[in-house]
Protein backbone atom coordinates (compact mmCIF):
# COMPACT_ATOMS: atom_id res chain seq x y z
CA UNK A 1 0.00 0.00 0.00
CA UNK A 2 1.60 3.46 -1.31
CA UNK A 3 1.70 6.52 0.69
CA UNK A 4 1.78 9.91 -1.29
CA UNK A 5 3.23 13.35 -0.43
CA UNK A 6 0.80 16.63 -1.48
CA UNK A 7 1.89 20.09 -0.63
CA UNK A 8 -0.08 23.19 -0.34
CA UNK A 9 -0.27 26.85 1.31
CA UNK A 10 -2.92 27.76 3.70
CA UNK A 11 -1.92 31.60 4.76
CA UNK A 12 2.05 31.34 5.74
CA UNK A 13 1.81 27.66 6.31
CA UNK A 14 2.37 25.18 4.21
CA UNK A 15 0.14 21.90 4.35
CA UNK A 16 0.93 18.55 3.68
CA UNK A 17 -1.13 15.49 3.37
CA UNK A 18 -0.74 12.10 2.71
CA UNK A 19 -2.83 9.77 1.57
CA UNK A 20 -2.61 6.60 3.12
CA UNK A 21 -5.11 3.34 2.46
CA UNK A 22 -7.36 5.83 1.12
CA UNK A 23 -6.98 8.19 4.23
CA UNK A 24 -6.21 11.94 3.60
CA UNK A 25 -3.96 13.14 6.26
CA UNK A 26 -3.37 16.32 6.60
CA UNK A 27 0.08 17.51 8.53
CA UNK A 28 1.71 21.08 8.77
CA UNK A 29 5.01 21.21 7.07
CA UNK A 30 7.76 23.64 6.12
CA UNK A 31 8.29 25.66 2.80
CA UNK A 32 11.26 23.99 0.62
CA UNK A 33 13.43 26.46 1.68
CA UNK A 34 13.12 25.77 4.57
CA UNK A 35 13.18 22.36 4.51
CA UNK A 36 16.60 22.33 3.38
CA UNK A 37 17.70 24.40 6.33
CA UNK A 38 16.15 22.49 8.98
CA UNK A 39 15.81 19.00 7.56
CA UNK A 40 18.48 16.78 9.39
CA UNK A 41 21.41 15.18 7.70
CA UNK A 42 20.27 13.14 4.97
CA UNK A 43 22.36 9.72 6.65
CA UNK A 44 19.26 10.22 9.24
CA UNK A 45 16.79 10.85 6.63
CA UNK A 46 13.20 8.69 7.77
CA UNK A 47 11.37 7.82 4.34
CA UNK A 48 8.22 8.68 5.71
CA UNK A 49 5.94 7.62 2.93
CA UNK A 50 7.16 4.28 2.93
CA UNK A 51 7.11 4.36 6.84
CA UNK A 52 3.55 5.40 6.51
CA UNK A 53 2.53 2.99 3.72
CA UNK A 54 4.11 0.14 6.00
CA UNK A 55 1.62 1.04 8.88
CA UNK A 56 -1.25 1.58 7.02
CA UNK A 57 -0.77 -2.08 5.42
CA UNK A 58 0.10 -3.60 8.76
CA UNK A 59 -3.32 -1.97 10.52
CA UNK A 60 -5.58 -2.63 7.28
CA UNK A 61 -8.90 -4.21 7.96
CA UNK A 62 -7.74 -6.81 5.90
CA UNK A 63 -5.59 -7.97 8.83
CA UNK A 64 -7.80 -8.46 10.98
CA UNK A 65 -5.95 -7.84 13.64
CA UNK A 66 -3.15 -9.89 13.48
CA UNK A 67 -3.61 -12.20 16.40
CA UNK A 68 -0.70 -15.10 16.87
CA UNK A 69 -1.86 -18.09 15.55
CA UNK A 70 -4.25 -16.31 13.00
CA UNK A 71 -3.58 -16.36 8.78
CA UNK A 72 -3.68 -12.38 9.07
CA UNK A 73 -0.70 -12.59 11.44
CA UNK A 74 1.10 -15.34 9.57
CA UNK A 75 -0.04 -12.61 6.33
CA UNK A 76 1.52 -9.72 8.66
CA UNK A 77 4.99 -12.17 9.37
CA UNK A 78 5.74 -12.89 5.66
CA UNK A 79 5.56 -9.33 4.59
CA UNK A 80 8.43 -8.50 7.68
CA UNK A 81 10.23 -11.62 6.32
CA UNK A 82 10.04 -10.36 2.48
CA UNK A 83 11.20 -6.86 3.77
CA UNK A 84 13.99 -8.24 5.09
CA UNK A 85 14.95 -10.27 2.24
CA UNK A 86 14.42 -7.11 0.17
CA UNK A 87 16.75 -5.25 2.00
CA UNK A 88 19.49 -7.75 2.47
CA UNK A 89 19.60 -8.57 6.01
CA UNK A 90 21.86 -11.68 7.10
CA UNK A 91 19.89 -14.91 8.11
CA UNK A 92 21.01 -15.57 11.65
CA UNK A 93 20.03 -18.42 14.28
CA UNK A 94 17.65 -20.67 13.56
CA UNK A 95 16.40 -18.88 10.00
CA UNK A 96 14.81 -15.74 8.83
CA UNK A 97 11.23 -17.21 10.51
CA UNK A 98 12.13 -18.84 13.81
CA UNK A 99 8.82 -20.56 15.24
CA UNK A 100 7.87 -21.70 18.55
CA UNK A 101 4.60 -22.23 20.43
CA UNK A 102 3.46 -21.55 23.19
CA UNK A 103 0.11 -22.62 25.88
CA UNK A 104 -2.86 -19.84 25.58
CA UNK A 105 -3.58 -19.24 29.19
CA UNK A 106 -7.34 -18.25 28.17
CA UNK A 107 -7.66 -21.84 26.97
CA UNK A 108 -4.70 -23.38 27.43
CA UNK A 109 -4.62 -24.28 23.49
CA UNK A 110 -1.37 -24.70 21.40
CA UNK A 111 -0.39 -21.98 19.46
CA UNK A 112 2.08 -21.86 16.93
CA UNK A 113 3.89 -18.39 16.35
CA UNK A 114 7.19 -17.27 15.03
CA UNK A 115 9.86 -14.53 15.18
CA UNK A 116 11.01 -12.42 12.22
CA UNK A 117 14.59 -12.18 12.77
CA UNK A 118 17.56 -10.57 10.69
CA UNK A 119 21.28 -9.28 11.07
CA UNK A 120 23.02 -6.01 9.45
CA UNK A 121 26.86 -6.90 10.52
CA UNK A 122 28.67 -3.98 12.39
CA UNK A 123 31.78 -2.42 11.51
CA UNK A 124 33.65 -2.47 14.28
CA UNK A 125 31.83 -4.60 17.20
CA UNK A 126 30.30 -7.51 15.36
CA UNK A 127 30.64 -9.78 17.96
CA UNK A 128 28.81 -7.31 20.34
CA UNK A 129 25.04 -7.38 19.36
CA UNK A 130 21.86 -4.77 19.90
CA UNK A 131 18.65 -5.88 19.52
CA UNK A 132 15.87 -3.11 17.79
CA UNK A 133 12.84 -5.33 18.38
CA UNK A 134 8.99 -4.06 18.14
CA UNK A 135 6.21 -7.27 18.20
CA UNK A 136 4.07 -7.19 14.99
CA UNK A 137 0.90 -9.06 16.56
CA UNK A 138 -2.27 -7.47 17.91
CA UNK A 139 -5.59 -8.66 19.73
CA UNK A 140 -7.53 -9.63 16.46
CA UNK A 141 -11.17 -8.98 16.29
CA UNK A 142 -13.01 -9.21 19.89
CA UNK A 143 -16.05 -7.41 21.03
CA UNK A 144 -17.65 -4.62 18.20
CA UNK A 145 -17.34 -0.93 19.48
CA UNK A 146 -19.33 0.95 17.52
CA UNK A 147 -20.59 -1.44 14.99
CA UNK A 148 -16.48 -1.99 14.59
CA UNK A 149 -14.84 -5.47 15.53
CA UNK A 150 -11.20 -5.42 14.09
CA UNK A 151 -8.93 -4.25 16.61
CA UNK A 152 -6.29 -3.04 13.89
CA UNK A 153 -3.64 -2.19 16.43
CA UNK A 154 -2.36 0.72 14.03
CA UNK A 155 -0.04 2.02 16.68
CA UNK A 156 0.13 -1.31 18.99
CA UNK A 157 2.44 -1.76 17.13
CA UNK A 158 1.77 -1.72 13.72
CA UNK A 159 3.60 1.59 14.40
CA UNK A 160 6.64 0.17 15.82
CA UNK A 161 6.67 -2.62 13.29
CA UNK A 162 6.70 -0.19 10.52
CA UNK A 163 9.36 2.08 12.51
CA UNK A 164 11.18 -1.21 13.27
CA UNK A 165 11.50 -1.83 9.22
CA UNK A 166 12.59 1.56 8.53
CA UNK A 167 15.98 1.33 10.98
CA UNK A 168 16.53 -1.75 9.46
CA UNK A 169 16.84 -0.20 6.21
CA UNK A 170 18.81 2.64 7.53
CA UNK A 171 21.05 0.83 8.91
CA UNK A 172 21.48 -1.87 6.10
CA UNK A 173 22.50 1.21 4.12
CA UNK A 174 24.44 2.52 7.25
CA UNK A 175 26.07 -0.34 9.43
CA UNK A 176 26.47 0.53 13.10
CA UNK A 177 29.46 -0.09 15.10
CA UNK A 178 27.59 -3.20 17.07
CA UNK A 179 26.30 -6.05 14.87
CA UNK A 180 22.60 -5.26 14.86
CA UNK A 181 19.58 -7.97 15.25
CA UNK A 182 16.27 -6.64 13.96
CA UNK A 183 13.34 -8.81 15.38
CA UNK A 184 9.72 -8.61 14.74
CA UNK A 185 7.92 -10.43 18.32
CA UNK A 186 4.91 -12.09 17.75
CA UNK A 187 2.85 -13.24 20.51
CA UNK A 188 3.62 -9.68 22.93
CA UNK A 189 -0.27 -9.67 23.65
CA UNK A 190 0.09 -12.98 24.82
CA UNK A 191 1.95 -12.34 27.71
CA UNK A 192 5.94 -11.55 25.61
CA UNK A 193 5.78 -15.28 24.21
CA UNK A 194 8.21 -14.42 21.46
CA UNK A 195 10.49 -12.07 23.52
CA UNK A 196 10.30 -15.08 25.75
CA UNK A 197 11.47 -17.20 23.24
CA UNK A 198 14.23 -15.79 21.97
CA UNK A 199 15.73 -15.04 25.06
CA UNK A 200 15.49 -18.50 26.36
CA UNK A 201 17.02 -19.68 22.72
CA UNK A 202 18.63 -16.74 21.13
CA UNK A 203 20.78 -17.28 17.51
CA UNK A 204 23.87 -15.98 19.45
CA UNK A 205 25.23 -16.02 22.68
CA UNK A 206 23.28 -14.45 25.06
CA UNK A 207 26.14 -13.07 26.89
CA UNK A 208 27.59 -11.13 23.53
CA UNK A 209 23.62 -9.49 23.19
CA UNK A 210 24.26 -5.68 25.08
CA UNK A 211 20.81 -4.10 24.81
CA UNK A 212 17.40 -4.07 23.06
CA UNK A 213 16.03 -0.89 21.99
CA UNK A 214 12.16 -1.52 22.10
CA UNK A 215 9.34 -0.16 20.16
CA UNK A 216 5.93 -0.36 21.04
CA UNK A 217 3.51 1.95 20.63
CA UNK A 218 5.37 4.81 19.16
CA UNK A 219 2.71 6.77 16.85
CA UNK A 220 -0.43 8.39 18.69
CA UNK A 221 0.58 11.41 21.04
CA UNK A 222 -1.99 14.46 20.99
CA UNK A 223 1.30 15.88 23.59
CA UNK A 224 4.00 15.32 21.20
CA UNK A 225 5.46 13.37 24.22
CA UNK A 226 7.46 10.03 23.60
CA UNK A 227 8.84 7.97 26.16
CA UNK A 228 12.40 6.29 27.06
CA UNK A 229 12.18 4.06 29.33
CA UNK A 230 15.18 2.29 30.77
CA UNK A 231 17.68 4.43 32.50
CA UNK A 232 16.66 4.15 36.12
CA UNK A 233 17.08 0.81 35.87
CA UNK A 234 20.39 0.90 33.88
CA UNK A 235 21.54 4.22 35.14
CA UNK A 236 24.94 3.42 32.41
CA UNK A 237 22.47 4.53 29.62
CA UNK A 238 21.06 7.52 31.04
CA UNK A 239 23.45 10.35 29.90
CA UNK A 240 22.97 9.11 26.25
CA UNK A 241 19.63 9.34 26.59
CA UNK A 242 19.75 12.59 28.28
CA UNK A 243 21.89 13.83 25.73
CA UNK A 244 19.65 12.86 23.08
CA UNK A 245 16.42 14.17 24.41
CA UNK A 246 18.12 17.67 24.13
CA UNK A 247 18.29 17.39 20.24
CA UNK A 248 15.23 15.05 19.89
CA UNK A 249 12.50 16.40 17.29
CA UNK A 250 10.28 14.87 19.42
CA UNK A 251 9.58 15.74 23.26
CA UNK A 252 11.81 12.84 24.28
CA UNK A 253 11.03 12.04 28.15
CA UNK A 254 12.69 9.48 30.57
CA UNK A 255 10.68 7.57 32.92
CA UNK A 256 8.00 4.84 33.51
CA UNK A 257 10.68 2.35 34.32
CA UNK A 258 10.39 2.47 38.19
CA UNK A 259 7.70 0.95 41.08
CA UNK A 260 7.59 4.59 42.19
CA UNK A 261 5.01 5.83 43.17
CA UNK A 262 3.23 3.12 41.77
CA UNK A 263 3.58 -0.13 39.86
CA UNK A 264 1.22 0.75 37.28
CA UNK A 265 3.83 3.47 36.06
CA UNK A 266 6.55 0.75 35.47
CA UNK A 267 6.54 -0.01 32.17
CA UNK A 268 9.44 -2.28 32.42
CA UNK A 269 7.92 -5.95 31.82
CA UNK A 270 4.90 -4.59 30.09
CA UNK A 271 6.12 -4.71 26.86
CA UNK A 272 9.07 -7.09 24.81
CA UNK A 273 12.16 -5.51 26.90
CA UNK A 274 10.74 -7.08 30.15
CA UNK A 275 12.44 -10.50 29.37
CA UNK A 276 15.85 -9.04 28.10
CA UNK A 277 15.58 -7.32 31.25
CA UNK A 278 15.06 -10.08 33.76
CA UNK A 279 18.44 -11.83 31.96
CA UNK A 280 20.42 -8.94 32.77
CA UNK A 281 20.44 -7.29 29.46
CA UNK A 282 19.91 -3.13 29.59
CA UNK A 283 17.32 -1.87 27.74
CA UNK A 284 15.51 1.36 26.11
CA UNK A 285 11.62 1.04 25.84
CA UNK A 286 10.60 3.65 23.64
CA UNK A 287 6.99 4.51 23.64
CA UNK A 288 3.28 6.75 24.65
CA UNK A 289 1.51 6.83 27.51
CA UNK A 290 -1.94 5.05 26.66
CA UNK A 291 -4.47 6.80 24.84
CA UNK A 292 -8.07 6.76 24.39
CA UNK A 293 -7.41 4.45 21.22
CA UNK A 294 -5.49 1.85 23.19
CA UNK A 295 -6.50 -1.63 22.78
CA UNK A 296 -9.80 -0.51 20.75
CA UNK A 297 -10.92 -0.93 17.26
CA UNK A 298 -10.62 2.96 16.93
CA UNK A 299 -7.12 2.37 17.05
CA UNK A 300 -6.85 2.64 13.29
CA UNK A 301 -4.68 5.14 10.72
CA UNK A 302 -6.28 7.88 10.84
CA UNK A 303 -5.41 8.15 14.52
CA UNK A 304 -2.05 7.84 14.00
CA UNK A 305 -0.13 11.66 14.76
CA UNK A 306 1.74 11.21 11.59
CA UNK A 307 4.26 14.30 12.11
CA UNK A 308 5.27 12.92 15.77
CA UNK A 309 5.14 9.48 14.30
CA UNK A 310 7.44 10.75 11.98
CA UNK A 311 10.18 12.40 14.11
CA UNK A 312 9.60 9.89 17.02
CA UNK A 313 11.11 7.54 14.40
CA UNK A 314 13.79 9.73 14.14
CA UNK A 315 14.15 10.00 17.54
CA UNK A 316 14.68 6.28 17.95
CA UNK A 317 17.28 6.20 14.97
CA UNK A 318 19.13 9.55 16.81
CA UNK A 319 19.18 7.11 19.89
CA UNK A 320 20.41 4.11 18.51
CA UNK A 321 23.33 5.63 16.86
CA UNK A 322 24.10 7.28 19.99
CA UNK A 323 23.81 4.22 22.21
CA UNK A 324 25.99 2.49 19.66
CA UNK A 325 28.41 5.29 19.51
CA UNK A 326 28.83 5.00 23.07
CA UNK A 327 29.75 1.78 23.58
CA UNK A 328 27.00 0.82 25.87
CA UNK A 329 28.91 -1.31 28.61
Amino acid sequence: MNAVGIGSRRGSTRVCTLLVGGIVLAVACQSPAAERATAPPPALAVDSAMLLGDLARLADDSMRGRASGTRENMQARAFIASRFDQLGLEVIGAGRVQPFSFVDRRDSTTIAAANVVGLVRGTELPERYMVISAHYDHVGVGRPVNGDSIYNGADDNASGTAALLALARYFKANPARHSLIFVGFDAEERGLQGARAFVAAPPVELSAIVLDVNMDMVGHSERGELYAAGAARWPVLRPTLEMVAANAPVKLLLGHDTPVPSPGDDWTMQSDQGPFHQAGIPFVYFGVEDHPDYHKPSDEVGTITVAFYVNAVRTVLQAVKALDASGIR
